[in-house]
């Protein structure tokens, strides 16, 4: 005879309950493998939001190489910066593809000077910027445009003063005399700064996972500070995506998104992000056209996305996969099991 309903409900609840038994096994070692690694007196030191409740699991921040990005703009900079000098000094002789191309930067560099530097760095700002790169932050665009503008200046400062000095004026330009040779140091100086600058950022934010929660701080040279702790029961999405060079390298980021939007960004697109319709209707002339540029500059496009900010989300971690897996082990282990049973009826 086979068994009845009753008898078949019971050993089918029997079977779960050694599922669920042995997955609290293998979930708890897993978990103690990471909590083995850590020194929580040294988390909770630097983590004071930390309550005595929690304990802490794992502790990471970005690697070096999710900022690759960022060193491989300040390369091109300094690359931008180095064509410009050595145009000025170059003297291509003969034929040739070489020398054709050679011809070309001389002569780009002798018609255009500091104005075209200026034009092809501002040109590389506005595509960094609109393009939405990880690059494309307000820091990194300030530093480019700083760089696009200095010899420019530097230029427009040495025409003034030698006005000066036709109308009788004391005015004298601070600075040297601007020639092309500045180029160079002023690409290494650039590029020394970014690179520090990129080292700080990256050495601001730190991740820690208890039992409870993901801390994310972030504390850039103490002018820009912010901590945040996401309970394991807000959160509504996760999600990892490194990089084909993260998978390489072993880095990537972990999204954790909320209900209420910690983790998402909007990516705006149009004028009216800057000047809206109505106040540019009211402007004619020249203002017009400058509130238009600026616009034009600051334009992005608009849509809800998984925050690639390292204040968003756990960015450029070590092992990626094994933090997503970690931290949804630690999701069932708080939501617990119990609502996976209670799908299934008792037999009357």
């Amino acid at each position: 005879m086979g068994l009845s309903p009753l008898g078949k409900n019971s050993n089918f609840r029997q079977h779960l309950e050694w599922a669920r038994l042995r997955r609290i096994v293998i979930m708890g070692g897993y978990i103690d493998d990471f909590r083995s690694s850590v020194d929580p007196a040294a988390i909770r030191s630097d983590f004071p939001e930390i309550t005595e409740t929690e304990e802490p699991i794992w502790r990471g921040r970005p690697t070096s190489l999710s900022m690759a990005d960022k060193y491989i703009l300040g390369i091109l900079v300094l690359f931008i910066h180095l064509l410009f000098f050595a145009g000025d000094w170059l003297e291509p002789e003969g034929d040739g593809r070489a020398n054709f191309i050679i011809s070309l930067i001389v002569n780009l560099v002798d018609l255009t000077g500091a104005m075209g530097f200026a034009i092809i760095m501002l040109a590389l700002t506005k595509i960094n910027h609109y393009a939405n790169f990880s690059t494309s932050g307000k820091w990194t665009t300030s530093w480019l445009l700083i760089a696009s503008i200095i010899p420019l200046i530097w230029k427009v400062i040495d025409i003034v003063s030698w006005l000066s000095g036709l109308v009788g004026s004391e005015f004298s330009n601070p600075l040297p005399t601007w020639n092309h040779h500045w180029f160079a140091p002023l690409g290494i100086f650039s590029f020394l700064l970014m690179s520090i600058i990129t080292r700080l950022y990256q050495r601001s934010f730190d991740y820690a996972i208890t039992d409870k929660r993901i801390h994310i701080r972030k504390n850039l040279l103490f002018l820009d500070t912010d901590v945040q702790g996401i309970s394991f029961q807000k959160v509504e999405n996760l999600k990892a995506d490194p990089t084909i060079l993260g998978k390489l390298l072993g880095f990537g980021n972990v999204h954790v998104v909320t209900g209420s939007g910690v983790g998402l960004q909007v990516e705006s697109l149009g004028l009216d992000t800057v000047i809206t319709t109505d106040v540019r209707r009211t402007l004619s002339g020249y203002r017009r056209g400058v509130s238009l540029i600026f616009g034009w500059i600051t334009m992005q496009r608009e849509r809800s996305e998984m925050s690639a900010d390292p204040a968003n989300c756990l960015y450029g971690v070590k092992r990626p996969m094994d933090i997503y897996r970690l931290i949804n082990e630690l999701m069932d282990s708080n939501l617990g099991t119990e609502a996976h049973d209670s799908s299934w009826p008792d037999s009357e």
